[in-house]
Order: C-alpha cells, then sequence, then structure tokens
C-alpha cells in the first residue's frame, strides 16, 4: 500500500459509515476451501463500510472452531472506496495442527482416569468436518467413532453421527455398565440465531450384577431449540443462549419402560468493561431445569453436586448413595443456577501463531436442587450450594478447558470440597 494511502486510514475509518465497500477479500487460508469462508462472511459490496457487521463476521468465522484467529481491517484505494479484508490465522500443520491424536490419559468426573489412543481431525477435507475415533481402557472401556459436519447441505443443515460401546462400572450403583449406542441427528439453522436439531440414539444398555443382568433396549428420539446471540462461543463477553431440548426413550421389548425427559436452559451474559479494555470484566449468569416424564429406575437417576450442577462437591460413589442423610444429592427433577464473575487475564491470541490461547479467571456461586418425587416436591427441598474459584483456558480441540475448586454446603454447614476438570462451560 502507499504510504500517501496508508496514512489515510485513520481519518477515513472515523468516516467509514459513508465510504463504500467495493471489494471483499480473505487471506490465510490453505486448507479450509474459499465457500466455507465466504458463507460466513455478511458484509455487502457495493454498501458503506459498517464495523459492527465485519466485527460480527470475524466473531461467526472465529466460532467455526478451525482457526486460531481472526481479524479484519478496512484498506482505502485509489478510487476513494475501501477493500474489506479478512486475515485468517489457519493452523495448516497435520500433526499437531488438524489432527490431534496418538496414545493419551482421558478424565471423567464419573469413573475416573482411563488410558488408551485416538484421534481426531479437525476440518476434514477442508470443508470443517470433524471425524474422531478411538479405544480407551481404564475407568471407562469405551471404543467409538463419531462424524460431525456443521453445513453440510442446503442452509446450515448440518448432520452429526456416531457408534461407540461403553463398558464401566457404576460410580455408585453395584453395577457393571455395558452401552452400545448408535446416533443420528441432522441440525438446521433459521438465520444466525435460531437453530434446531432432531434425531434419534439407539440404545442398548445393560446393568450387569453378581446376580442379575438388567437389559434396557431403546429407540431414544431427542431434538433441541436453541436461540443464541452470544459473541464469541468459546468465551462470551455478551449474548443471550436459551436452550429447550428433549430425549425420549422407547422400550422395543415391549415392557412398558418409556420415559420422556425436558431439558431447559437459560443464559445472559453482561460485558462489565468497556469496549476498548481487551481484559474485560464479564458477569454470566444461568439456570438450567430437567423434568422427568414416565417410568423412574433408580439406573436413570441424576446426581447433584459435581462439574455439571453445583461444584465444591466430589462426585456422588455408593457410599453417598446409601446414606438416607443424602438424599438430596439423587433426583429425576432438578433445578440449578450458576453465576459467574469473570475476568479475561489474557486475551485470547495465536500462540506460536498456529494454537488458539487465551486465559480467563472467574468466581463463582453454584446453587441446585433435586428430588425423586414429583416435579412440585422440588419446592420443599433445602437446596445444595458450592462456591469457589474457576481457571478457563481457551486451547486448541477444546472450546475450553476449565479447572474449578470450591466448597459445598448444605444447610448453611461446610459439607465438601472439591476439585473439578471439564471441558465445557458451567454457563
Amino acid at each position: 500500500m502507499k504510504l500517501k494511502y496508508f496514512l489515510l486510514v485513520i481519518p477515513i475509518l472515523s468516516v467509514s459509515q459513508n465510504l463504500i465497500v467495493s471489494e471483499i477479500l480473505h487471506k490465510g487460508n490453505s486448507i479450509t476451501k474459499d465457500y466455507i469462508i465466504e458463507r460466513e462472511i455478511q458484509h455487502q459490496i457495493q454498501m458503506p463500510l459498517d464495523s459492527t457487521v465485519a466485527i460480527e463476521d470475524k466473531n461467526r468465522l472465529i466460532n467455526l472452531g478451525i482457526f486460531a484467529d481472526v481479524q479484519w481491517r478496512a484498506i482505502p484505494l485509489e478510487n476513494m472506496t475501501i477493500r474489506l479484508e479478512y486475515q485468517i490465522i489457519e493452523n495448516n500443520k497435520f500433526l499437531g495442527g488438524r489432527f490431534f491424536g496418538g496414545p493419551a490419559p482421558a478424565y471423567d468426573e464419573e469413573t475416573g482416569w482411563s488410558y488408551g489412543g485416538g484421534g481426531v481431525l479437525k476440518n476434514f477435507r477442508g470443508r470443517n468436518e470433524t471425524v474422531g475415533g478411538g479405544l480407551i481402557l481404564g475407568g471407562r472401556n469405551s471404543f467409538g467413532f463419531s462424524y460431525q459436519n456443521p453445513w453440510i447441505a442446503g442452509d446450515h443443515i448440518s448432520l452429526n453421527g456416531d457408534m461407540a460401546k461403553s463398558d464401566f462400572n457404576h460410580p455408585y450403583l453395584p453395577f457393571r455398565l455395558k452401552i452400545n449406542t448408535v446416533e443420528l441427528n441432522i441440525g438446521r439453522y433459521f438465520g444466525y440465531n435460531r437453530k434446531t436439531s432432531i434425531g434419534f440414539e439407539i440404545e442398548d444398555l445393560n446393568f450387569i450384577s453378581e446376580s442379575d443382568t438388567i437389559n434396557y433396549k431403546y429407540f431414544a428420539p431427542q431434538g433441541f431449540f436453541i436461540y443464541d446471540t452470544r459473541d464469541i462461543y468459546a468465551n462470551p463477553t455478551k449474548g443471550l443462549l436459551i436452550k429447550q431440548a428433549f430425549t425420549a426413550r422407547i422400550d422395543l421389548q415391549g415392557k412398558a419402560q418409556n420415559n420422556f425427559t425436558w431439558f431447559q436452559s437459560y443464559s445472559i451474559y453482561t460485558r462489565l468493561s468497556s469496549t476498548e479494555n481487551q481484559r474485560p470484566w464479564i458477569l454470566a449468569v444461568g439456570a438450567k431445569s430437567q423434568i422427568n416424564f414416565g417410568v423412574k429406575n433408580q439406573q436413570f437417576l441424576a446426581t447433584m453436586g459435581e462439574s455439571g450442577s453445583v461444584r465444591g462437591w466430589h462426585y456422588p460413589n455408593s457410599l453417598n448413595y446409601e446414606d438416607p442423610k443424602q438424599l438430596y444429592r439423587f433426583g429425576f427433577h432438578n433445578l440449578k443456577s450458576s453465576i459467574e464473575l469473570r475476568k479475561v487475564l489474557i486475551p485470547r491470541f495465536p500462540m506460536m501463531n498456529l494454537y488458539e490461547f487465551g486465559v480467563t479467571s472467574a468466581l463463582f456461586i453454584d446453587c441446585g436442587i433435586t428430588t425423586q418425587g414429583d416435579f412440585k416436591d422440588l419446592f420443599k427441598m433445602n437446596p445444595i450450594l458450592g462456591t469457589g474459584i474457576s481457571l478457563q483456558l481457551q486451547m486448541p480441540f477444546v472450546s475450553i478447558l476449565r479447572f474449578d475448586y470450591g466448597y459445598g454446603y448444605y444447610k448453611g454447614k461446610k459439607m465438601d470440597k472439591a476439585f473439578h476438570l471439564a471441558a465445557v462451560h458451567q454457563i
């Protein structure tokens, strides 16, 4: 760019609403197909430059989950129009880049540590597809294969499928649990905020004890509707997330073991610092519910007091389950809420110009209630509480890696303390 035009960038951008975008380009991708990028860019040519739309385009590209970073800039041209350019940082390495795998440990709060091998190939064929598979032995013995395509056809029509076999000891019931599943889901966006999915899972579940085996064979329809206005999914600073979802179990053996579960989730994110602050304070508030209809067998109890509900409690075990004083931790219906005051310590940046990385800390307060009775009985229960600190890392291959340490309270008394590791936001 000639120096005289470079010097014009700042004054030109100050009146950008009156300048026409005559070109839109993107640079930096060598693996990702151009049309994958172009369909996320909504700014139009022959229109005045709109920085709000350009920022939203950048966020949509980041939310694809396949780029280390995306930036945009407006470049003045000699004809007094603007070239809008999106600069993409793409990790085009295969090993340690698009493919991450090999021998590796895995941790699950229910079953502890397992060891095995496998891998995930992101951005398969340069079309934002994800293919994964692996074998894990230890606390959980599992074999599985999965395929995800967030835009396989039409306007954001997605296809996700997987098959898996698992074998592990139930964390609190006296059973060895063997599961065989096949799952397929088709989704569609309506605009960029409304997301839907419908699909099914075929399950073969075996609860094996020393003297008996309880077998369930289910056809399980499932689906969700999401209204999502978050800016950056991996660490939202503003927006609203509402989710309505269901899963049903239709007994294939004629035993009238049918069940229907309705899930609701509401989250809101508010930036407490100015937009110029690269290390903002963020307030995240969320609430979730689970309502269970139909047959309620103990094998399908949900737990309260772990990384997905109320932090600061160790994952329940057989001693908790058999203790009549701790029934408040097991139920078929539940309500839970969380508040996090987050502080961005290291803004997201492309580490080594290849890997996305960022660090956020948080203070949290969690609250939850559950019951094995009717849904109305929830409001008769005393809530369990958890409070503590959280360290949240933005990393490649997982949207977030979360480390939590907290204390658990019940009826005003400190009951537990625990460390949690999770690869998904609490809110």
